[in-house]
């Protein structure tokens, strides 16, 4: 089974390759991948392809697809071994309500991306999501908490980054974005810094993927209000020429609108009314009327005196239609996206009951229903690892033996009740005494105690607290030959295994204590630092 899902997964590894490397993934490889991956053979990489095709269908303007992908990768990968990816879904699902202008929608996907980067350590999406969530904050003018996302950005890259294409260049993006908002916060200096260390890397190792678009229009920015004036302007035409050779918006907006207000701000409306000549039948095709309405709204407000009345009028009338258009679509895709996520969280809800089940079947197979504690056969697979970690790094391991006095008289005279009741206190009193170390119930009236890299004196003063523990409960037990009350006798052990030992030679040591201390007295505790075994 595992050597055909490894089979299985050479086809999206392929796919993952060519994102890593170039920001791009091919239509063909994607359905390739899925003439060999279905729904049946491995749900969890049937939604992963979903998910190429979702990044595809974003990188090529089709957002209508992409929404309908992603809805069925999510579907997919939650609950399978793919879930980690859940994260990009949601990443892109906040991309696309962000450069619809619906900044609300936006961050309440970021926040569902960020729960699943957090569920599994996920140090590379974490970064590239609260990225976008500073892109917000920005947006709406929040500087102080836009430079906090910024800042935790860039040290998460620096800590767990990688040399990839995609992450040097969602990296060289991070910084011109943070640069750009100091910039606009009035913090030159600190902007100066960054654009120094985004400069470097405009010839190093990643130079075909330097953003020009967005690090250019930062460059610019800078220059200008700093008052190197033909600096900015040189920076600015490098802007505006990335800009015009830009073959998809999507992903860009943020870009596009902060050249706009550099352009409006250096009284560039002949560049503006040039990108929006370009710009606008892209976004038309890739069907954003929210985006659209935003250039338009630049085109009416600021190159309306390059126009005449009759331009003007016409351009207005334009605007006025697609805003209907976008309410009316708009109205009918907050529907489907509600019920995506009424689905989704439907999915979601399943997946943590099923996730409770096996983690209570799980308890249920560990564990002995009546005590709390560990059952037998837990016993005897974590005494081996116990004792094969203390054989290797020559650490001492300790092991009780306890046993409740008189159990069968308790049980006769008071009933089978008040014997539960005795395993239960025993119990508690060992979880008390000894916490945070392996116990279980050994089998009717015994327990057994796992005590791994404590010294002698840590183990006997153990199995003596136990005693007085137990005592102090004071459940009465009147046929009892020792005391009136429920008592129990402990046998104890702790040494440095030795190449002839087994684990079976220590448990047999701390069985061979306790019945010693039995036969002499019981309630009482013998400890023993020697362990048998043939030589």
């Amino acid at each position: 089974m595992q050597t055909k899902e490894n089979d299985l997964s050479l086809w999206t590894d392929t796919l993952e390759k060519q994102i890593q490397t170039s920001g791009e993934v091919q239509s063909e490889d994607i359905e390739r991948a899925l003439s060999h991956i279905n729904e049946g053979n491995d749900k969890g990489l049937f939604g992963l392809c979903n998910f190429y095709m979702a990044y595809y269908s974003l990188k090529n303007g089709t957002q209508d697809d992409c929404l309908g992908y992603l809805n069925e990768s999510i579907r997919c990968m939650v609950g399978t071994a793919q879930e980690k990816q859940v994260s990009r879904c949601y990443n892109i699902l906040g991309i696309i309500a962000h450069g619809q202008n619906n900044l609300l929608l936006a961050v309440e996907q970021y926040d569902k991306a960020l729960s699943y980067t957090e569920k599994y350590a996920d140090h590379y999406m974490h970064y590239i999501v609260v990225n976008n969530l500073a892109d917000v904050y920005y947006r709406i003018g929040a500087y102080e908490k836009a430079f906090e996302c910024y800042r935790e950005c860039i040290g998460e890259f620096e800590q767990y980054g990688d040399n990839s294409a995609i992450s040097m260049y969602n990296y060289m993006t991070m910084l011109s974005s943070y640069g750009y908002c100091l910039v606009m916060a009035g913090k030159c200096e600190e902007a100066k810094h960054v654009s120094e260390q985004l400069f470097a890397m405009k010839s190093g190792e990643h130079s075909k993927l330097f953003p020009a678009l967005s690090a250019f229009t930062f460059f610019a920015l800078l220059c200008y209000k700093i008052g190197k004036e033909d600096l900015a302007e040189n920076c600015l035409n490098v802007a505006v020429k990335a800009a015009m050779e830009t073959k998809s918006v999507s992903g860009e907006y943020d870009w596009f609108l902060n050249l706009f207000e550099l352009l409006i701000m250096m009284k560039k409306y002949g560049y503006l009314s040039t990108i929006l000549d370009y710009i606008e039948p892209l976004v038309a095709l890739e069907n954003n009327e929210g985006f659209l309405l935003q250039l338009l709204v630049y085109r009416l407000k600021y190159c309306g005196d390059k126009m005449t009345d009759e331009q003007y009028m016409e351009r207005a009338k334009v605007f006025f239609r697609i805003k209907t258009e976008y309410e009316n679509r708009e109205y009918g895709q907050v529907i489907r996206m509600m019920e995506m996520r009424r689905r989704l969280y439907n999915i979601e809800e399943e997946q943590l009951e099923l996730e409770e089940q096996r983690t209570k079947l799980k308890y249920q197979a560990d564990h002995d229903e009546l005590s709390g504690l560990y059952n037998k056969g837990c016993l005897n697979r974590y005494a081996e690892e116990a004792f094969e970690q203390a054989m290797r790094k020559q650490k001492t391991l300790g092991v009780l033996f306890v046993d409740i006095d008189y159990f069968k008289q308790m049980n006769d005279n008071y009933g089978h009740g008040k014997g539960d009741e005795c395993i239960r206190a025993v119990a508690d009193s060992i979880r008390e005494c000894v916490p945070g170390e392996f116990a279980a119930r050994y089998g009717g009236d015994e327990f057994v105690v796992i005590i791994p890299g404590r010294d002698a004196d840590y183990v006997r003063d153990s199995a003596i607290e136990i005693t007085e523990h137990v005592r102090k409960k004071k459940i009465e037990n009147k046929n009892s030959e020792v005391a009136d009350i429920l008592t129990v006798t402990v046998g104890a052990v702790c040494a440095v295994p030795k190449k002839h030992n087994k684990m079976w030679d220590f448990l047999a040591a701390a069985d061979e204590a306790l019945y010693a201390q039995k036969s002499e007295k019981k309630s009482g505790m013998c400890f023993r630092e020697k362990v048998g075994g043939e030589g």
